[in-house]
């Protein structure tokens, strides 16, 4: 069996060029195998191991209704009361959101706010000023018209702890020290740790170390950090019903699957739902609770097989990577005696199919024809309440958070900015508002090209 994972974890670094893998799985309600291979840091030659400490990303968000739900079991919390209740801070953009979004509104992603990240992405990690800006988040899709993935709802959440007097940091800690897990839950205690360095670009390219990126802001989704053996004991919990996490009968009501997702492109892996706790879907036959999280650097998952008590988890050291989903997947088959599907081969021909969709996406973009320019002064500074600042200098080029992209003209009256920015299409288009010779207004959607927001000139 060491041999065959071994193989397995092997396959995928080598496969999806990822520094450093690591994986477990759990048969019979007991942690059966831990496994790393390669670097936790490839410059410096420093071999993972299976204590070495890795960002979880939106693993974060069913632990933290996990947490939520032990305010619930202890009459602190109720699943349906209205999230501006409790936190009069929270303004949405749709006033029927304001008043009636719940706790489980929030869990759910179905509170209305768009899908998207660049709200929050780069902007200050601040939960009051993200709250601040969070009326001016469109709200386009509806209160509860469906699951829009959205990380401002967790920003919200973290307030919703405050609200009833504990605070989320504490209570990652004690929810999972239940267990014996120690998270790393704060950026600055995660960089001094001896962590594994997470790397880019997204894609096949030679690996890159990654920023770091500061998401206190909308910590509750993305900021839990620990090693592969605290992700098993996890998942260990998971596969045993969720205790001592919680009582059968929560643990039950947060995996309860709720919101349909649909099928995946794989026969094995069928009717993905939404559940208050991160997703469940059908896997070869039987339910299968699925918790993934992945950014800039770092790709973690977790399934488990509540009735096989079977589970597995992996983390990968690459940002967009599907090496620690393929892994996942690969370890509870042999977890639950199956014989193994080749998942790292799949996932490696499905990125693979996808980089060459978005190579030619942009190779269409930027060969259409270009315009004369809508007006000769272009240059300045753009806002928006929800998005902060957008500039356009001299190139022409635009500046949006960390991003720099040239500006082509377009015969639609439209502007557009197209590059390929660590190994991934990004692909704007730009509707400008001119008075006289002057540019004085840009329509852009970052996160929404359908329902682009107003950036008006800056002085």
């Amino acid at each position: 069996m060491q041999q065959k994972v071994a193989r397995l974890l092997s396959s995928a670094s080598e496969q999806h060029r990822v520094p450093s893998v690591a994986a477990a799985n759990v048969v019979d309600g007991k942690v059966a195998e831990v496994a790393v291979h390669g670097w936790r840091d490839q410059e410096r030659r420093l071999p993972m191991t299976a204590a070495t400490p890795s960002r979880w990303y939106s693993i974060s968000k069913p632990i933290t209704a996990l947490a939520l739900g032990r305010l619930v079991e202890a009459g602190k919390l109720k699943w349906d009361q209205p999230v501006s209740q409790l936190v009069p801070a929270v303004r949405f953009a749709d006033p029927v959101a304001t008043e009636r979004a719940t706790v489980g509104d929030c869990l759910l992603h179905r509170t209305g706010l768009i899908s998207g990240d660049w709200t929050w992405y780069g902007a200050p990690s601040d939960p009051a000023e993200l709250l601040r800006r969070l009326p001016h988040v469109s709200c386009r899709p509806g209160f509860r018209a469906g699951h829009f993935y959205q990380n401002l709802n967790f920003t919200i959440l973290g307030e919703v702890f405050r609200s009833v007097g504990t605070d989320w940091h504490a209570a990652m800690g004690e929810l999972l020290g239940l267990i014996g897990v120690r998270p790393i839950t704060r950026l600055a205690d995660f960089v001094a740790s001896d962590r594994a360095i997470g790397y880019g670009p997204n894609g096949f390219a030679p690996p890159v170390p990654a920023p770091d990126f500061d998401f206190e802001g909308a910590a509750p989704a993305s900021a839990v950090c620990g090693s592969i053996t605290e992700l098993a004991q996890l998942a260990q919990a998971l596969a045993t019903g969720g205790q001592p996490l919680l009582s059968p009968a929560t643990f039950a009501e947060v995996t309860r699957p709720v919101l349909s997702l649909g099928d995946t492109e794989w026969p094995e892996l069928r009717s993905a739902c939404v559940a208050l706790a991160g997703r469940t879907v059908i896997y070869r036959g039987e339910l299968a609770l699925q918790w993934a999280g992945g950014f800039t650097g770092y790709t973690s998952h977790l399934v488990v097989l509540p009735e096989r008590r079977a589970a597995a988890c992996a983390l990968s050291a690459r940002g967009g990577s599907p090496a620690a989903e393929a892994l996942a997947w690969s370890m509870l088959d042999l977890a639950a005696g199956w014989e193994p599907i080749p998942w790292t081969d799949r996932f490696c021909e499905q990125k693979r199919r996808m980089r060459r969709q978005g190579a030619a996406q942009l190779a269409a973009r930027l060969a259409r024809p270009e315009a004369p320019w809508p007006a000769r002064d272009i240059v300045g500074r753009y806002s928006h309440p929800a998005y902060g600042e957008l500039s356009i200098v001299e190139g022409p080029r635009l500046r949006f958070r960390h991003i720099e992209l040239p500006i082509a003209a377009r015969p639609d009256g439209t502007l557009s900015a197209d590059a390929s920015i660590n190994g991934g299409e990004t692909c704007w288009d730009l509707l400008p508002h001119v008075q006289g010779d002057r540019l004085i207004a840009i329509d852009f959607g970052p996160d929404d090209p359908a329902g682009p927001s107003r950036f008006v000139r800056v002085g």
